[in-house]
Protein backbone atom coordinates (compact mmCIF):
# COMPACT_ATOMS: atom_id res chain seq x y z
CA UNK A 1 0.00 0.00 0.00
CA UNK A 2 1.31 3.32 -0.79
CA UNK A 3 0.66 5.08 2.75
CA UNK A 4 2.20 2.06 4.31
CA UNK A 5 5.36 2.26 2.14
CA UNK A 6 5.42 6.11 2.38
CA UNK A 7 5.40 6.09 6.44
CA UNK A 8 7.43 3.33 6.56
CA UNK A 9 10.38 5.86 5.59
CA UNK A 10 9.12 9.36 6.65
CA UNK A 11 11.15 11.31 8.68
CA UNK A 12 9.09 14.05 10.46
CA UNK A 13 9.92 16.79 12.53
CA UNK A 14 7.19 18.86 14.17
CA UNK A 15 7.21 22.56 15.44
CA UNK A 16 5.03 23.90 18.26
CA UNK A 17 1.75 24.78 17.19
CA UNK A 18 -0.01 28.11 17.98
CA UNK A 19 -3.50 29.25 18.51
CA UNK A 20 -4.23 31.81 15.84
CA UNK A 21 -7.37 33.69 16.43
CA UNK A 22 -9.28 36.27 14.21
CA UNK A 23 -12.27 38.47 14.99
CA UNK A 24 -14.66 39.87 11.90
CA UNK A 25 -12.98 42.77 9.57
CA UNK A 26 -9.36 41.45 10.73
CA UNK A 27 -6.69 39.58 8.84
CA UNK A 28 -3.33 38.05 10.51
CA UNK A 29 -0.68 37.89 8.15
CA UNK A 30 1.82 35.20 8.27
CA UNK A 31 5.80 34.95 7.46
CA UNK A 32 7.05 32.29 4.42
CA UNK A 33 8.83 29.95 6.46
CA UNK A 34 10.66 27.14 4.90
CA UNK A 35 9.16 24.02 6.28
CA UNK A 36 4.92 23.68 4.99
CA UNK A 37 2.38 25.37 7.56
CA UNK A 38 -0.75 23.48 8.51
CA UNK A 39 -3.94 25.63 9.37
CA UNK A 40 -6.45 23.68 11.26
CA UNK A 41 -10.13 25.45 11.84
CA UNK A 42 -11.21 25.29 15.81
CA UNK A 43 -13.95 27.12 15.36
CA UNK A 44 -15.73 29.71 12.60
CA UNK A 45 -15.22 30.28 9.01
CA UNK A 46 -12.86 32.67 7.80
CA UNK A 47 -10.25 32.19 4.56
CA UNK A 48 -6.67 31.65 3.99
CA UNK A 49 -5.37 34.31 1.39
CA UNK A 50 -1.80 33.70 -0.21
CA UNK A 51 0.49 36.49 -1.98
CA UNK A 52 -1.07 36.68 -5.25
CA UNK A 53 -4.19 37.47 -3.11
CA UNK A 54 -6.13 34.15 -3.77
CA UNK A 55 -8.54 33.38 -1.46
CA UNK A 56 -9.15 29.97 -0.25
CA UNK A 57 -12.30 29.89 2.14
CA UNK A 58 -12.34 27.15 4.96
CA UNK A 59 -14.56 26.49 7.68
CA UNK A 60 -14.47 23.91 11.11
CA UNK A 61 -12.85 20.64 10.37
CA UNK A 62 -10.66 21.67 7.41
CA UNK A 63 -6.94 22.23 7.14
CA UNK A 64 -4.93 24.19 4.60
CA UNK A 65 -1.61 23.00 3.74
CA UNK A 66 0.77 25.88 3.15
CA UNK A 67 3.74 25.87 0.66
CA UNK A 68 7.20 26.38 2.22
CA UNK A 69 8.23 30.34 1.25
CA UNK A 70 4.74 30.89 0.80
CA UNK A 71 3.69 34.26 2.53
CA UNK A 72 -0.19 34.21 3.43
CA UNK A 73 -2.44 35.07 5.68
CA UNK A 74 -5.82 34.13 7.19
CA UNK A 75 -9.14 36.79 7.55
CA UNK A 76 -12.70 36.44 9.16
CA UNK A 77 -15.39 38.11 7.68
CA UNK A 78 -16.56 39.52 4.20
CA UNK A 79 -14.86 42.55 4.11
CA UNK A 80 -11.49 42.87 5.94
CA UNK A 81 -10.50 46.22 7.04
CA UNK A 82 -7.77 45.83 9.66
CA UNK A 83 -4.95 43.99 9.96
CA UNK A 84 -1.75 42.91 11.80
CA UNK A 85 1.18 40.32 11.48
CA UNK A 86 3.35 38.36 13.35
CA UNK A 87 7.01 37.55 12.91
CA UNK A 88 9.12 34.36 12.11
CA UNK A 89 7.50 32.69 15.01
CA UNK A 90 4.98 32.13 18.15
CA UNK A 91 4.35 34.91 20.55
CA UNK A 92 5.85 34.22 23.96
CA UNK A 93 3.61 33.51 26.83
CA UNK A 94 2.25 30.01 28.94
CA UNK A 95 0.61 27.34 27.13
CA UNK A 96 0.27 27.03 23.88
CA UNK A 97 1.32 30.42 21.79
CA UNK A 98 -1.81 33.16 20.87
CA UNK A 99 -1.46 35.29 17.42
CA UNK A 100 -4.83 37.65 17.86
CA UNK A 101 -5.78 39.97 15.46
CA UNK A 102 -8.85 42.08 16.48
CA UNK A 103 -10.57 42.09 20.41
CA UNK A 104 -10.25 39.04 22.34
CA UNK A 105 -14.30 39.05 22.95
CA UNK A 106 -14.84 39.83 19.19
CA UNK A 107 -12.96 36.64 18.16
CA UNK A 108 -15.18 34.19 15.65
CA UNK A 109 -12.30 32.39 14.16
CA UNK A 110 -9.96 30.30 15.94
CA UNK A 111 -6.92 28.01 13.83
CA UNK A 112 -4.14 25.91 15.10
CA UNK A 113 -1.10 27.03 13.51
CA UNK A 114 1.92 25.18 13.12
CA UNK A 115 4.73 23.65 10.50
CA UNK A 116 6.47 20.52 10.14
CA UNK A 117 9.22 18.76 7.64
CA UNK A 118 8.56 15.98 6.46
CA UNK A 119 10.78 14.09 4.25
CA UNK A 120 10.26 10.37 2.33
CA UNK A 121 12.95 8.14 2.96
CA UNK A 122 15.62 11.27 3.90
CA UNK A 123 15.59 12.30 -0.30
CA UNK A 124 12.11 13.89 -1.13
CA UNK A 125 10.58 16.49 1.23
CA UNK A 126 6.74 15.28 0.96
CA UNK A 127 5.57 19.19 0.20
CA UNK A 128 8.70 20.23 -2.10
CA UNK A 129 6.26 20.07 -5.53
CA UNK A 130 3.70 21.71 -3.74
CA UNK A 131 2.93 25.31 -5.38
CA UNK A 132 -0.65 26.70 -3.96
CA UNK A 133 -2.49 26.49 -0.62
CA UNK A 134 -4.24 23.04 -0.48
CA UNK A 135 -7.29 23.13 1.25
CA UNK A 136 -8.66 19.12 2.71
CA UNK A 137 -12.15 18.79 4.46
CA UNK A 138 -12.23 16.39 7.49
CA UNK A 139 -15.74 17.58 8.48
CA UNK A 140 -16.82 13.60 7.74
CA UNK A 141 -13.58 12.55 9.66
CA UNK A 142 -13.85 13.31 13.36
CA UNK A 143 -10.95 11.32 14.49
CA UNK A 144 -8.66 13.94 12.53
CA UNK A 145 -10.36 17.00 15.26
CA UNK A 146 -9.64 14.42 17.90
CA UNK A 147 -6.20 14.16 16.86
CA UNK A 148 -5.42 17.83 16.39
CA UNK A 149 -6.85 18.39 20.02
CA UNK A 150 -4.64 15.84 21.41
CA UNK A 151 -1.41 17.48 20.15
CA UNK A 152 -2.50 20.83 21.51
CA UNK A 153 -2.97 19.06 24.79
CA UNK A 154 0.39 17.84 24.48
CA UNK A 155 1.81 20.50 23.82
CA UNK A 156 0.30 22.89 26.47
CA UNK A 157 1.09 19.85 29.06
CA UNK A 158 4.40 18.47 27.75
CA UNK A 159 5.10 15.19 29.81
CA UNK A 160 8.16 12.73 29.37
CA UNK A 161 8.86 12.19 25.82
CA UNK A 162 7.08 15.41 24.20
CA UNK A 163 8.48 15.49 20.99
CA UNK A 164 8.23 12.07 20.49
CA UNK A 165 3.88 11.87 21.18
CA UNK A 166 3.29 14.99 19.47
CA UNK A 167 5.52 13.72 15.93
CA UNK A 168 3.61 10.42 16.70
CA UNK A 169 0.21 12.48 16.59
CA UNK A 170 1.42 14.80 13.56
CA UNK A 171 1.64 11.33 11.76
CA UNK A 172 -1.58 10.27 12.40
CA UNK A 173 -2.92 13.45 11.32
CA UNK A 174 -0.59 13.25 7.89
CA UNK A 175 -2.00 9.79 7.84
CA UNK A 176 -5.33 10.80 7.31
CA UNK A 177 -4.50 13.59 5.22
CA UNK A 178 -2.59 11.38 2.17
CA UNK A 179 -5.29 8.72 2.67
CA UNK A 180 -7.63 11.57 1.63
CA UNK A 181 -5.10 12.89 -1.41
CA UNK A 182 -4.69 9.34 -2.54
CA UNK A 183 -8.61 9.44 -3.44
CA UNK A 184 -8.92 12.83 -4.62
CA UNK A 185 -8.55 12.96 -8.14
CA UNK A 186 -6.82 16.47 -7.92
CA UNK A 187 -4.58 16.35 -5.54
CA UNK A 188 -1.89 18.72 -7.06
CA UNK A 189 1.19 16.59 -5.38
CA UNK A 190 3.01 14.95 -8.76
CA UNK A 191 5.31 13.03 -6.51
CA UNK A 192 2.48 11.15 -4.65
CA UNK A 193 1.43 10.01 -8.43
CA UNK A 194 4.59 8.35 -9.03
CA UNK A 195 4.52 6.45 -5.74
CA UNK A 196 1.72 4.64 -6.90
CA UNK A 197 3.70 3.33 -9.93
CA UNK A 198 5.01 0.19 -8.93
CA UNK A 199 8.03 0.65 -11.52
CA UNK A 200 8.65 4.34 -9.95
CA UNK A 201 8.54 3.23 -6.79
CA UNK A 202 11.26 0.17 -7.09
CA UNK A 203 13.72 2.84 -8.25
CA UNK A 204 13.13 5.04 -5.26
CA UNK A 205 13.55 2.28 -2.87
CA UNK A 206 16.67 0.49 -4.29
CA UNK A 207 18.05 3.83 -3.63
CA UNK A 208 16.78 3.85 -0.20
CA UNK A 209 17.61 0.55 0.79
CA UNK A 210 21.13 0.69 -0.98
CA UNK A 211 22.23 4.26 -1.79
CA UNK A 212 25.91 3.21 -2.03
CA UNK A 213 25.14 1.33 -4.83
CA UNK A 214 26.60 2.52 -7.99
CA UNK A 215 23.22 3.71 -9.64
CA UNK A 216 22.56 5.09 -12.38
CA UNK A 217 20.16 6.82 -14.34
CA UNK A 218 20.27 3.70 -16.62
CA UNK A 219 20.21 1.60 -13.92
CA UNK A 220 17.50 3.13 -12.40
CA UNK A 221 15.26 3.23 -15.15
CA UNK A 222 15.65 -0.23 -15.98
CA UNK A 223 14.10 -0.93 -12.72
CA UNK A 224 11.47 1.22 -13.37
CA UNK A 225 10.92 -0.75 -16.79
CA UNK A 226 11.46 2.79 -18.32
CA UNK A 227 13.73 3.86 -21.01
CA UNK A 228 16.49 6.52 -19.43
CA UNK A 229 14.91 9.62 -21.48
CA UNK A 230 10.54 9.41 -20.60
CA UNK A 231 11.99 7.60 -17.17
CA UNK A 232 14.33 11.13 -16.06
CA UNK A 233 11.83 12.92 -17.36
CA UNK A 234 8.93 11.51 -14.97
CA UNK A 235 11.34 11.83 -12.24
CA UNK A 236 12.24 15.28 -12.40
CA UNK A 237 8.50 16.32 -13.11
CA UNK A 238 7.17 14.31 -10.18
CA UNK A 239 10.41 15.35 -7.85
CA UNK A 240 11.62 18.66 -8.64
CA UNK A 241 15.10 17.10 -9.61
CA UNK A 242 17.04 14.63 -11.43
CA UNK A 243 17.32 11.18 -10.12
CA UNK A 244 21.11 11.76 -9.53
CA UNK A 245 20.37 14.44 -7.49
CA UNK A 246 17.60 12.45 -5.41
CA UNK A 247 20.79 9.57 -4.71
CA UNK A 248 23.00 12.30 -3.39
CA UNK A 249 20.63 13.70 -1.28
CA UNK A 250 19.56 10.13 -0.01
CA UNK A 251 23.63 9.60 0.88
CA UNK A 252 24.00 13.00 2.27
CA UNK A 253 21.21 12.46 4.67
CA UNK A 254 21.79 8.74 5.36
CA UNK A 255 25.81 10.58 6.09
CA UNK A 256 23.94 12.95 8.72
CA UNK A 257 22.01 10.16 10.32
CA UNK A 258 25.25 8.11 10.48
CA UNK A 259 27.63 10.82 11.96
CA UNK A 260 25.18 11.50 14.53
CA UNK A 261 24.75 8.10 15.33
CA UNK A 262 28.89 6.26 15.27
CA UNK A 263 30.84 8.24 16.25
CA UNK A 264 33.18 5.12 15.66
CA UNK A 265 33.03 5.39 12.38
CA UNK A 266 35.59 7.91 10.72
CA UNK A 267 34.92 10.30 7.67
CA UNK A 268 36.31 8.05 5.46
CA UNK A 269 34.08 5.04 6.33
CA UNK A 270 30.80 6.93 6.59
CA UNK A 271 31.71 8.41 2.50
CA UNK A 272 32.07 4.68 1.55
CA UNK A 273 29.53 3.28 3.28
CA UNK A 274 26.65 5.59 1.85
CA UNK A 275 28.21 5.52 -1.84
CA UNK A 276 30.81 8.52 -2.19
CA UNK A 277 34.08 7.76 -4.45
CA UNK A 278 36.21 9.99 -2.09
CA UNK A 279 36.66 11.67 1.28
CA UNK A 280 36.94 14.79 -0.84
CA UNK A 281 34.24 14.88 -2.69
CA UNK A 282 32.40 13.65 0.23
CA UNK A 283 33.52 16.51 1.94
CA UNK A 284 32.85 18.95 -0.78
CA UNK A 285 29.02 17.57 -1.25
CA UNK A 286 28.56 17.76 2.37
CA UNK A 287 29.56 21.38 2.95
CA UNK A 288 27.26 22.66 0.13
CA UNK A 289 24.04 20.83 1.54
CA UNK A 290 24.65 21.41 5.55
CA UNK A 291 27.21 24.20 5.50
CA UNK A 292 29.99 22.38 7.42
CA UNK A 293 32.43 19.98 6.97
CA UNK A 294 31.28 16.34 8.45
CA UNK A 295 33.82 16.24 11.09
CA UNK A 296 31.91 20.17 12.41
CA UNK A 297 28.69 18.49 11.86
CA UNK A 298 29.55 15.73 14.16
CA UNK A 299 31.28 17.83 16.95
CA UNK A 300 28.16 20.18 16.55
CA UNK A 301 29.14 22.65 15.20
CA UNK A 302 26.52 23.14 12.39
Amino acid sequence: MLVDRLFENLALTVEAFATCQVAPGWRLRLPALDWVTLHFVVKGVGAVRDAQSHVFPVGPDTMAVVPPHLSHAIECGPRVESETGVGGGPSSGDGIPLHLAGSPGDVEFIVACGRLQATYGMGIGLFDQLREVLIIDFTDEPRVRSTFEALLQEQETPGPANQVMMSALMNACLIHMFRRLCRHPDYRLPWLAALEDERMARALEAVLAHPEHKHSVESLAALANSSRSAFAKRFHDSFGRTPMEYVRDVRLRKSAELLRRDGRLSVDAVASRVGFASRSQFSHAFRETFGCSPTEFREGGC
